[in-house]
């Protein structure tokens, strides 16, 4: 026998349910706002903005200006020692490698191919000045995506 309740009834059930559930998000929005500021507790001042701030950084997918050793912390070694050994099959790693032609970039990439990460990333094409530790960020996306056999040189 299923139980049936009246319009009334109903209201306040899905109401209920409702308030919980926006308490429960609340109190895992609180919980993860306490546990991302947790590590920058022990600094003060500058140091402790500069810490926030970088906390910040951190859970970025693809923050903006990367440097070469936080996209090397990101990809991992192994990887961005890959993408090395790649650009230099392909390019001689010369990171402003055609960058009016089909293949561009240190990595010797298909425009398009680039296209792919470089929507992923949001950062520069080689013909804006895109950095190596970019090209590589870009390539990585890539390669998650198709393999290092989407290159020539992929075997490298």
């Amino acid at each position: 026998m299923a139980v049936r309740f009246s319009k009334w009834g109903e209201g306040i059930i899905r109401r209920s349910i409702a308030a919980w559930g926006f308490l429960i998000a609340a109190l895992l929005l609180v919980g993860s706002i306490e546990a991302n500021a947790a590590p920058c507790q022990a600094h003060q001042g500058k140091a402790k903005s500069e810490c926030i701030k970088q906390a910040k950084r951190d859970r970025m997918a693809w923050p903006p200006k990367p440097s070469e050793a936080e996209i090397r912390r990101r990809i991992g070694t192994v990887q961005w020692r890959k993408a090395e050994r790649v650009a230099v099959c392909e390019t001689g790693a010369n990171w402003q490698h055609y960058p009016h032609g089909t293949y561009i970039g240190g990595m010797g990439m298909y425009r398009r191919t680039y296209g792919i990460g470089q929507a992923v990333t949001g950062y520069r094409w080689p013909s804006e000045g895109a950095t190596k530790a970019e090209q590589i960020a870009v390539a990585h996306i890539v390669a998650q995506r198709f393999g290092w056999s989407a290159w020539g040189c992929g075997s490298a």
